[in-house]
């Protein structure tokens, strides 16, 4: 369909310089559109379709889209057949919306657009909302994207409030399509973005009750979201949090996370905490901001009552998120030390292993956790271990990774587990038992151990323990179970 396009030219038009369409495309278009709004002639391929939109927005980029619209009536037209009752084709629908929505990107074409009150029946409540197409994701997608595009100046954003859109990128929030939903979750914090631009900018005092409507409307639905009883709707406003913060570093950011960081430590008296992933997300995007993490707004006490209210699984990527971070209380980095220390601390317990080893582990700052309490099954112990020495792995050659590095006890409860998962450990407890029923014969825990005794193997160790390390691994090179991996761990020491 687009074979016979001709690259756009450079040119300049009524004092409008920029890439206008070539005569040829001129010609061509009208026979496009027709071929567009005929439902007896589908489209087989969104391939074509992208490679249109593509084309527009080289034009509409750098030039008029008003210009454009005045020059070819029948882009038109196409966007006003999509308003008719009648069986269309998702695809072109989505097209259409998408078009629509890079033409109104300029203001004045928008102007143009809403005198003919063309957009309110595309993206309000007399759009294609309530028809039939509405139940392909495409149509939802390309409503999304086409107000993605659009919501670009002041004007888009009355338009927006008053046509009912942000209810509905609201429950578009939950759509049964993982990318709808993202892609709703990425236009609210566009909205609020574009919306603050302005008026928080230029006043960085300006409490949110001062923001502009669409601000405040995606604040609000925000603070029910975090208060509300359900997980999905939670996990919902902590990804729109995440993305903000993530994206945006302008110091109103620092006004909406006063306002709503007391819902977000309110999660934290539930048990379990609801959507614990996405609230680890959401504070490490926070502590990452360079607004917010210099400044006095609780960050980091939220960070450490997180750590001692979420369970050792799903404490682990934000201790490990902590130690990442440039500038962190040294206090709070002890704290997500020893959390992220934990397992490997059970490991030794519940092997009674010298009290040196355990003392240096636990010296870091947090308290003994029972193997009970952190490994209650055989998929946890096995998710936990592997996912800790994957951490370990990571931070271990970090410049900001704990001092002193505590690469002995860190040895010796490697060596620890590779035993375990060999069956040649002999447990002197109850608990060291079941540890060792659960690890005996697992490659997925030994080779997350291996991995990480070749990281470790970048520092010195104790004597002794560098030669248990040469037993082990000598140990699994000889055993016919074995796999290949500890040829490569042998010879990084």
């Amino acid at each position: 369909m687009t074979s016979g396009l001709p690259v756009p030219s450079q040119a300049g038009h009524a004092g409008i310089s920029g890439l206008i369409m070539d005569p040829e495309c001129s010609q061509l278009l009208p026979a496009l559109c027709s071929v567009l709004a005929d439902p007896r002639q589908p489209v087989a391929d969104d391939t074509c379709l992208e490679k249109l939109l593509d084309w527009f927005k080289t034009i509409t980029e750098a030039g008029s889209s008003l210009l454009l619209l005045q020059e070819n009536p029948c882009l038109l037209g196409l966007l006003c057949h999509m308003l008719k009752p009648q069986d269309l084709s998702p695809r072109v629908l989505a097209f259409s919306l998408r078009l629509a929505g890079m033409l109104a990107a300029q203001e004045d074409c928008f102007q143009y657009l809403q005198q003919g009150e063309l957009l309110p029946r595309l993206f309000g409540e007399a759009g294609p909302l309530g028809g039939a197409a509405w139940t392909a994701p495409s149509v939802r997608s390309g409503w999304i994207q086409g107000l993605r595009s659009l919501a670009r100046h002041p004007s888009a954003l009355c338009f927006l409030a008053d046509c009912g859109a942000v209810d509905t990128i609201f429950s578009l929030q939950g759509d049964s399509s993982l990318f709808v939903a993202s892609a709703a979750g990425q236009l609210l914090v566009h909205i609020l973005g574009l919306s603050l631009r302005g008026p928080a900018e230029g006043h960085p005092g300006l409490q949110t009750g001062d923001w502009p409507v669409c601000a405040q409307k995606i604040v609000s639905h925000i603070e029910e979201s975090l208060r509300s009883a359900a997980t999905p709707q939670i996990t919902q406003a902590l990804n729109v949090l995440t993305t903000t913060f993530g994206h945006c570093h302008s110091p109103w950011t620092q006004v909406l996370w006063v306002r709503l960081s007391p819902l977000v430590a309110c999660l934290l008296e539930k048990d379990p905490v609801p959507a614990a992933h996405s609230l680890v997300d959401l504070l490490l995007s926070v502590a990452r901001s360079p607004v917010l993490s210099s400044s006095s707004c609780g960050l980091w006490e939220t960070l450490a009552q997180t750590l001692s209210h979420l369970s050792p699984t799903q404490a682990g990527p934000l201790a490990l998120g902590i130690l990442k971070l440039q500038e962190c209380p040294q206090a709070l980095r002890a704290q997500a030390f020893a959390v992220l220390l934990q397992p490997l601390t059970c490991v030794l317990e519940a092997t009674a292993q010298a009290p040196g080893l355990l003392d240096s582990l636990d010296g870091t700052g947090g308290a003994s956790v029972t193997v009970d309490t952190l490994l209650p099954s055989k998929a946890a112990c096995v998710g936990l271990l592997c996912r800790t020495l994957a951490h370990l792995e990571l931070l271990q050659p970090l410049p900001q990774r704990p001092s002193p590095w505590p690469q002995a006890p860190l040895l010796g409860a490697t060596v620890t587990i590779l035993r375990l998962c060999s069956g040649s450990a002999t447990p002197t407890s109850d608990v060291g038992g079941h540890l060792c029923a659960f690890l005996v014969g697992c490659v997925r825990v030994q080779r997350a151990a291996l991995d990480f005794l070749g990281t470790l193997s970048q520092g010195t160790g104790p004597r002794e323990l560098v030669t248990q390390v040469f037993a082990v691994l000598l140990e699994y090179l000889t055993s016919p179970d074995s796999s290949p991996t500890p040829c490569f761990a042998c010879s990084r020491f």
